[in-house]
């Protein structure tokens, strides 16, 4: 899976996550861009990109950013053969990148080496290509840091209109991935229903068991609410919820029965539904987090809602 204009919660330990934009309902990802910058941490995103590419029968398109580089004679000055060399680089390394991907699926793939901002270019080139699917790791250049989210990938979170996939580089890359397990909050809205045909896919490609999961929001005394009657009515409210959540998740994986063998559900209580998840992904071991950038309550102003 936060508002539009900060990083989501996610802990550098969690699960690699997929956010699917609730403007891209599509069960298809048809074109997916990856996005690489050199580093090792990047190329997290590549085994990904090719397991998605395989399970989607995606083309895929291979990108980097280059940045003008300022020497010390101005402010807005680049060194011409300094920037040559640099790009020079950076086409050889996209090119070797290019072959690994293309044996591993078996099929052509397109690179591009673009200049600029990264964060808007990436964006601007998602929107030209008109790809279905953003890939790029947690991190790039600057290595894994305290945060959970290089400046790159948040940016391109607040900025991005289609959807997204966020691979952690900390754990390491792993040649190939066949995920096991695919976490789907749901919070019983047709905008959280709209990636089930995507995770759909994905699971009956690789065999993962879907796990659909509904948070419920434990009630907290406050001095708005306080401990006592009134506590303990919050309270058998949320039970009652916990009763419609459980019927309504049993309706969904009924639906999803003839396209995905293995369905689990889990109806959890808790105050902080993001948290929630999070341990929810760790302790469950889900390979894959796929949710919508907006639930029931949609704010349109803003490009993720406060649970992605």
């Amino acid at each position: 899976m936060t508002s539009a204009r900060r990083p989501p919660s996610w802990r550098a330990s969690c699960s690699k996550t997929v956010v699917m934009s609730t403007d891209d309902a599509r069960p298809r990802a048809h074109h997916i861009l990856v996005c690489l910058d050199g580093s090792p941490h990047a190329e997290a995103a590549l085994p990904y990109a090719m397991s998605l590419a395989k399970a989607f029968g995606s083309a895929i398109t291979l990108t980097q950013v280059l940045q003008p580089r300022h020497d010390n004679a101005g402010p807005h000055t680049t060194d011409p053969l300094a920037w040559e060399i640099a790009r020079q680089e950076a086409r050889g390394y996209l090119e070797r990148q290019e072959q690994i991907v293309s044996e591993s699926l078996g099929r052509p793939v397109a690179i591009r080496l673009e200049q600029g901002h990264p964060a808007e270019r990436i964006v601007d080139l998602a929107r030209e290509l008109g790809a279905d699917l953003t890939v790029l790791g947690s991190h790039g250049h600057g290595g894994v840091t305290e945060w959970n989210l290089g400046s790159t990938a948040q940016q391109v979170l607040a900025l991005a209109r289609g959807s997204v996939f966020i691979a952690h580089a900390a754990s390491g890359t792993p040649s190939f991935v066949s995920p096991r397990r695919i976490l789907v909050p749901l919070d019983g809205s047709v905008r959280t229903e709209s990636v089930l045909p995507t995770a759909a896919r994905i699971a009956s490609a690789y065999g993962a068991e879907l796990m659909l999961v509904h948070i419920v929001k434990e009630p907290v005394a406050s001095q708005v609410l306080p401990a006592g009657e009134d506590l303990e009515l919050a309270s058998g409210l949320a039970a009652r919820l916990e009763v419609n959540a459980a019927k309504y998740l049993a309706s969904v994986r009924a639906r999803l029965a003839h396209e995905v063998p293995g369905v689990r559900t889990l109806v959890a209580r808790h105050a902080n539904e993001g948290q929630c998840l999070l341990h929810l992904s760790r302790e469950q071991h889900a390979d894959l987090v796929v949710l919508s950038a907006h639930g029931v309550a949609c704010d349109p102003s803003r490009v993720f809602g406060s649970v992605a």
